[in-house]
């Protein structure tokens, strides 16, 4: 911040100075504005780097998009808040503040940040005032596609009811501007928290097993609701109707409910229980800014988070050395591989052992198989015969094929810091690059295997030639990602941190190529299936082209691999820049 502010005749060598002596004396103003200033000299520069353009553009491509996802949940609301104040149904209200509540924190914890490249903890090494950081936390971040995409839905919603009652627009947009920064603190809050408790590799993994049980629960959840809504003439079990009157019962107690039950008795002239409905959630917002003032404070306060041992066990350690060291293992070896191949390979299965996150999406192709099988699926709805449940092995490698994203376009960016070693030890980088690819194939036959397993017991099993064709198109799409991957891993790195609950594990252009590459694979191979369907024959045709696609992506990948070592020589001062950041 040195230098932002300047008194006249005040020459650029002095600003460091003149930051220190002033920076108590700054307006709130000024804070902003230099903050401002900052990020777009970051945005500026970081053009400079080496793919910057590319990034760009590929974030320009992706706004089209990213209105197209605004825009139709939003015309939905709009459209839902018009129909219920209409027809009189305002308590129906709370279903589309539920839908748009759970869609914003979903999509949160679902994707990447576009908050600031730098951390806003460092505004603490300079004079800055407390209020002023605290408002600057809760400003950065608002241009979030979530909270973008929730603030639309809501400002259509109050479009529509608007349009169905004019009288009522004042109240209804205060209702839902006091219940969006509701969801906006609430989400800050929550994630302020997470962050705190994902700082220990325990409870890193804790918390991530508590959303993978979470997650899968609601959608089992959604699978026996549906299956059940298909049993009409049957009547309900006791239990399922208690545990719905209770969640009624809840949902006036919450901020969506609550903001409903505002909007619907301000509807009915009843201004008493409508301004005491929307106190309700302004005490909600209160006791969500005060707990994320709790975190913000902290940090303010100097707080660093690491996963440093404890003074107690460091000093233990130093008085016993000869008993730390004596159980040290020597480096694996193996007969089938290298010994620095083999070391590797076992530093990589540690890391994915101790990574939550990584674990949670590796099960999920298994699950979606289970979802996908069974009797209920969206499948029936769209008109598509039960005899295609047999191609649910191939639509389960499909979607394998996506989440492979990260393991493959930025396979370095576990190492962080660790990323110099490679360069100082006496081995080839390439060596480096196999031991990752490795465990990614041996993760990829795993996956196909209980895939087919599954998708045979709970569905249909696959006849034999559409079942070498799947295998073969995997096969194909896996090496030239990998060998496309492993260039962008060095030549594009992205650091990765694990105690983020929000943090991009691929760069855009990466994220871009590796979804172009998926999609023209998947288009290729749809068009081998059909094309064998409209000549009434078996798939052993599609077969035998992507067996020999195969091939040929093998010899692209050996190429690949065997020019890895000078490709990260030349990259090297990036590589390690970009991972060692922090």
């Amino acid at each position: 911040m040195a230098g932002v502010a300047q008194q006249p005749g005040t020459g650029s060598g002095n600003r460091s100075g003149l930051a220190a002596q002033t920076g108590k004396s700054l307006s709130s103003w000024q804070f902003f504005t230099t903050i401002a200033w900052l990020r777009w000299r970051i945005f500026a520069n970081s053009l400079r780097g080496k793919g910057a353009w590319g990034e760009l553009a590929v974030r320009f491509l992706s706004y089209p998009l990213l209105a197209l996802m605004i825009f139709g949940p939003s015309v939905g609301a709009g459209i839902a808040g018009y129909t219920i104040v209409s027809k009189g149904l305002d308590p129906w209200l709370a279903v589309p503040l539920w839908i748009i509540f759970a869609l914003w924190h979903f999509i949160n914890l679902s994707t990447s940040t576009t908050a600031p490249s730098f951390d806003l903890t460092t505004l603490t090494r300079f004079p800055i005032r407390y209020a002023d950081y605290f408002l600057i936390r809760l400003m950065f971040g608002l241009l979030d596609p979530p909270t973008l995409a929730g603030i639309m839905c809501l400002a259509a919603m109050c479009l529509g009811i608007a349009i169905a009652d004019v009288t009522l627009l004042p109240w209804a947009a205060c209702a839902l501007f006091v219940y969006a920064a509701c969801n906006v603190l609430f989400s800050r809050m929550l994630y302020s928290w997470l962050e705190r408790w994902l700082a220990r590799r325990r409870t890193r993994e804790l918390v991530t097993g508590m959303i993978l049980i979470g997650s899968l629960g609601i959608q089992f959840g959604a699978q026996f609701m549906q299956r059940m809504s298909e049993h009409r003439g049957a009547q309900p079990s006791p239990w399922i109707l208690k545990t719905g009157h209770l969640l009624v019962a809840a949902n006036w107690l919450l901020p969506p409910g609550l903001t409903a039950k505002a909007i619907e008795q301000m509807h009915r002239s009843s201004v008493g229980l409508a301004l005491a409905a929307l106190t309700a959630v302004l005490a909600y917002t209160g006791v969500f800014l005060l707990i994320l003032h709790v975190r913000i404070r902290a940090q303010f306060l100097g707080e660093n988070l690491s996963e440093a041992p404890a003074p107690a066990k460091a000093m233990r350690a130093r008085l016993r050395p000869a008993e730390a060291f004596a159980g040290t293992p020597a480096a694996p070896s193996h007969r089938l591989l290298p010994a620095g191949v083999a070391a590797c390979l076992v530093k990589e299965l540690r890391y994915l052992l101790r990574s939550g996150p990584k674990l949670y999406v590796l099960i999920m192709p298994v699950f979606i198989i289970v979802l996908m099988s069974a009797r209920s699926t969206g499948m029936s709805y769209l008109g598509i015969s039960r005899g295609m449940t047999g191609i649910m092995f191939t639509y389960g490698c499909a979607y394998m094929e996506l989440i492979f994203v990260g393991l493959l376009y930025n396979s370095l960016g576990s190492d962080g810091w660790g990323v110099q070693f490679y360069f100082l030890s006496p081995m080839r980088f390439r060596d480096v690059m196999l031991a990752k690819n490795l465990l990614v194939g041996c993760i990829l036959i795993v996956e196909m295997v209980l895939m087919y397993l599954v998708a045979a017991s709970m569905s249909k099993a696959a006849p034999l030639d559409l079942t070498v064709a799947t295998i073969s198109w995997t096969v194909f799409t896996f090496l030239l990602n990998m060998a496309i991957g492993n260039v962008r891993s060095i030549t594009s790195p992205k650091g990765v941190d694990a105690s983020k609950m929000r943090s991009q594990n691929v760069s855009g252009v990466n994220s871009f190529i590796s979804l172009l590459v998926v999609l023209v694979s998947v288009g290729l191979g749809t068009l081998l299936f059909w094309v064998c369907r409209w000549l009434h024959t078996d798939y052993w045709i599609a077969a035998g082209v992507f067996v020999i696609l195969s091939g040929a992506s093998l010899a692209v990948y050996l190429m690949v691999l065997q020019r890895l070592d000078s490709i990260a020589v030349e990259h090297a001062e990036n590589l390690t820049r970009e991972l060692c950041k922090g």
